[in-house]
């Protein structure tokens, strides 16, 4: 999934207000290139995107092909009848404005798709669903497991052309560190072998004549760990917090007093982190093209683990340490083809990642408020004010996988550091 960093066409009348535009626009085009499946942007997608995060009426939104020709789009945001700013957002999602012509860069990431069928385990076979929308299968004691697909061998690929010489180029991870830094390029440049560390955002910046191009590539696609709290980084996340604004939720929940040395620190956090295992078996992960993850939280019911509850949650595996945890699942699957083990922190995000990518979850489902399709509480669906039992209630369901959202603490195999284990996963056979 490819999005560009907006750049505004006019001057805007309030710096504030331009940002928060430049990021309703750059949502609507996540949001077509996820409804049209990663292909080319359709002129509805966009429009119906648009109107989702430009309901106010103050706003006016048009969306034209005219000027922009035939391989993208022209859209215009007016608010209360001022002069608009317009965007041209190409049909693969990048995004430009008409000024900043000169320099053309797209940023993508492509891989070998994931296979239809998924490797099937000894003593397995197929329940229901799809790839796309949850692969289930099952074995003969009723446990019940859902394929979570990740493309084999990913690449990044950078392609820029310019009228003038370019005279530098950039490439900077989601930990903020250049991976790619080049001068002297000519008018053009092309590389589709960069090789992705991590989930986040990559961002890519041209100078040329004077003029800077930035764009972004945000990455959900890999077996790799995502930093879901960058994401949590806006005013909209905040107020759903309960919050008035991003500076007063940083403040509390993060301990930091801008949004910029919030970003630092959970980067440093990240880099810091020990995440035990991925290395043990990513390399089997991305030669299968994906993973297992059990469908419902692990319970006791009839001695089975990954199976749905036969009555209510306190059934559930709850109140055990992670050294006995790891040990259990360890040795309760185990086949002449595959192994298991606790979810990683990685398998964890990119599940996470799975769900938008499909567009089953939007990030405010995910990192904002997830009562609509979580086992909470307070849920807005089950029209009780008590936990539901794990795996009853369909509105939890996601992509065929039950309580992803709320009830349990789980345990993973992931560490922050060598006194603190990461809770947060459910069984992993792979």
């Amino acid at each position: 999934m490819t999005i560009g960093i907006l750049t505004k066409a006019t001057e805007a009348r309030d710096k504030t207000k331009t940002a928060e535009e430049e990021e309703k626009v750059k949502l609507a085009v996540s949001g077509a290139r996820i409804k049209d499946n990663g292909e080319d942007i359709r002129q509805e997608s966009l429009e119906s995107e648009l109107s989702n995060y430009f309901a106010d009426e103050d706003y006016d939104v048009a969306v034209s092909t005219n000027e922009a020709g035939e391989e993208g789009y022209l859209v215009t945001v007016t608010e209360n009848n001022a002069e608009g700013n317009q965007y041209f957002v190409s049909k693969d999602g990048n995004t430009s404005t008409q000024e900043e012509a000169s320099i053309m860069a797209t940023l993508k990431i492509e891989g070998e798709e994931a296979t239809e069928e998924p490797p099937m385990p000894d003593g397995f076979s197929y329940k229901e669903g799809s790839v796309e929308e949850g692969y289930v299968i099952e074995d003969t004691s009723g446990n019940e497991f859902v394929w979570v697909p990740v493309d084999k061998n990913q690449k990044i690929k950078i392609n820029v052309t310019s009228e003038q010489n370019i005279e530098s180029l950039v490439l900077t991870d989601p930990y903020g560190t250049d991976i790619i830094t080049e001068s002297s390029l000519g008018t053009s440049y092309n590389n589709e072998n960069v090789c992705p560390t991590i989930n986040g955002p990559y961002r890519l910046t041209v100078t040329a004549g004077g003029e800077t191009k930035e764009v972004e590539l945000d990455v959900y696609s890999l077996y790799a760990i995502r930093m879901w709290e960058l994401d949590m980084l806006t005013d909209e996340i905040a107020q759903v917090k309960g919050y008035p604004s991003v500076t007063e939720f940083i403040s509390d929940f993060f301990g930091t007093s801008t949004v910029e040395e919030t970003q630092e620190m959970v980067k440093s956090s990240y880099k810091s982190g020990m995440f035990e295992e991925k290395e043990f078996y990513e390399d089997q992960i991305n030669a299968n093209g994906g993973f297992y993850i059990g469908r419902y939280e692990a319970s006791d019911a009839g001695g089975k683990v990954g199976c749905k509850p036969t009555t209510d949650t306190s059934e559930l595996w709850n109140n055990v340490s992670q050294t006995d945890a790891i040990t259990n699942v360890k040795s309760t699957f185990q086949g002449n083809n595959y192994t298991s083990s606790l979810l990683t922190g990685s398998a964890w995000d990119r599940t996470l990642g799975w769900l938008y990518e499909t567009g089953e979850k939007s990030i405010m489902d995910i990192v904002g408020d997830s009562k609509d399709w979580g086992n909470y509480n307070d849920d807005t669906f089950s029209e009780t004010e008590d936990l539901i039992d794990t795996g009853s209630e369909p509105d939890t369901r996601a992509n065929n996988i039950y309580d992803l959202a709320g009830n349990l603490w789980e345990w993973t195999s992931e560490a922050s550091n060598a006194d603190h284990r990461v809770r947060r996963g459910r069984l992993l056979l792979r």
